[in-house]
C-alpha cells in the first residue's frame, strides 16, 4: 500500500489511537493502566528530544558550517577525533535524542570519521566512574574505559580508511 509522504508519519499514532480505542470498547478498566503507559514512554521520549531540537537550534543560530567543517569536516584531523571524544563523552541522556543533532551536524558537513566516533565514545561516562570503581574495582574500571576509548578509535580509522569520511 502506498500512502502520500505527510500521511506516513501518522500511521503509527493512528494504530495506537486505534488500539486505545478497541481496548477501551472492549475492556474499559485497563485503558487507565494504558494511557498512564503512553503518558511514561511520551514523557520519557519528549525532554531528551526536546533538549535535542532546542541543542540544534542553538546549532543552527551560533555555529556555522564552516566551523564544523573546519573541527569535524574533511580535514579535522586529530583536533576533530579529540572533540568528537570529548562531546561523545560528556554527553548525557538516550541516544536516540542525539539523532537528530547529529543528522544535523552531518549536514553542516560533519565527516563519518567523527560522527562514528562521537557515538563510540558515549559509552564512557565521567558521572559513573565512582559507580563503576565500587562495584568492578579500579583495574576492571581502567581496563574498560581504555577499551572503550581504543575501540571508539578504531571504528573511526575503519570509517577513515572505506573512505566514507569523503562523503
Amino acid at each position: 500500500m502506498h500512502f502520500p509522504k505527510q500521511l506516513k508519519s501518522w500511521i503509527f499514532p493512528a494504530c495506537a489511537a486505534a488500539a486505545c480505542i478497541v481496548v477501551w470498547i472492549m475492556v474499559p478498566e485497563k485503558i487507565v493502566p494504558v494511557l498512564r503507559i503512553i503518558k511514561t514512554i511520551t514523557l520519557q521520549m519528549a525532554i531528551p528530544l526536546l533538549i535535542s531540537l532546542f541543542m540544534m537550534f542553538l546549532l543552527n543560530m551560533y555555529i556555522s558550517t564552516a566551523s564544523i567543517t573546519r573541527l569535524m569536516g574533511k580535514k579535522g584531523g586529530l583536533s576533530g577525533i579529540l572533540f568528537s571524544s570529548i562531546a561523545g563523552i560528556v554527553s548525557m541522556g538516550p541516544v536516540f535524542a542525539w539523532f537528530p543533532f547529529l543528522k544535523a551536524l552531518k549536514e553542516k558537513g560533519m565527516a563519518d570519521v567523527y560522527l562514528a566516533n562521537f557515538l563510540s565514545c558515549r559509552a564512557v561516562k565521567p558521572v559513573l566512574f565512582p559507580v563503576l570503581i565500587t562495584y568492578f574495582g579500579w583495574r576492571f574500571s581502567l581496563v574498560f574505559i581504555t577499551m572503550s576509548l581504543a575501540i571508539a578509535w578504531g571504528t573511526a580509522f575503519i570509517f577513515f580508511l572505506s573512505g566514507k569520511r569523503l562523503e
